[in-house]
């Protein structure tokens, strides 16, 4: 059975995944206590603030390493807990795998989504095929610039920002942060309409939370910001399964044709 994600969402997941390369701490997140971000949303950040944030950032061209997704639904005790890992590079894109409870892989390209299910099927879906998703699909490459620069300004076109500094402990060399991001395009808007994340140096944390009260914590691990191998960039690239003739006879083992 295929499990693929509708486009319009699929593309605001991959524009939210993809702010978490940029940052990535390599230490482990701890678990999910519940934050209340009301306070966050309350104080919007100022220029100076935006400023002194992005100078404490820093940027890299590309990212591996692993995630753990917890999905904490309000009808259940427990969270839906997925893990897998990914792949991030300026010049190519975004791969997001899923590997338990099933597998699953979301392939951000220019102008391109690729979604493979679990059986290996793939479905490609061009930004001129979608639709209501084609301004998103054109979005996210900026957004995604603009986080890799540290350009605060395009960000503020697509995005209210909210900011919280920790004040300096004495010794302590950077800042805790808190930044919180209301989209103001409707698309994504309706499928994220908050986003929370957090750090010090590096992004440490992604919330990401829904219209019914659902929200998402996803954690990083293993993070690898060297360059990537020959074999990580032909993942972008994934080949389709062979077309099995219905007509083929069943090879029996131990004999040969």
């Amino acid at each position: 059975m295929k499990r693929l994600i509708p486009l319009t969402q699929a593309l605001a997941l991959a524009l939210a995944f993809a702010f978490v390369p940029v940052l990535l701490s390599s230490s482990y997140a701890q678990a999910d206590t519940h934050t209340d971000y009301s306070e966050l949303f309350q104080h919007e950040a100022s220029s100076a603030e935006l400023t002194r944030l992005t100078t404490q950032l820093s940027p890299s061209a590309q990212a591996k390493g692993n995630f753990s997704q917890y999905r904490y639904l309000k009808v259940l005790k427990k969270p839906l807990v997925s893990q897998g890992e990914f792949v991030f590079a300026k010049d190519l894109g975004m791969i997001w795998q899923q590997n338990t409870p099933f597998a699953s892989t979301l392939i951000l390209k220019d102008k391109q989504l690729i979604q493979i299910d679990s059986q290996g099927n793939i479905n490609i879906n061009n930004a001129e095929q979608a639709g209501s998703g084609n301004q998103m699909s054109e979005l996210m490459p900026k957004l995604l610039n603009a986080l890799l620069s540290g350009d605060i300004k395009q960000l503020e076109q697509h995005f209210t920002l909210s900011l919280q500094l920790a004040p300096n402990t004495e010794g302590q060399a950077t800042q805790q942060w808190q930044l919180g991001l209301k989209p103001t395009d409707p698309l994504l808007e309706k499928a994220i309409p908050q986003m929370v994340l957090a750090g010090d140096e590096q992004i440490q944390t992604l919330v990401l939370f829904s219209r019914n009260g659902d929200r998402s914590r996803i954690e990083f691990s293993a993070i690898d910001e060297g360059p990537l191998t020959a074999a990580d960039k032909q993942r972008f690239s994934p080949a389709p399964l062979p077309e099995v003739s219905p007509n083929a006879a069943p090879q029996i083992e131990g004999k040969q044709p």
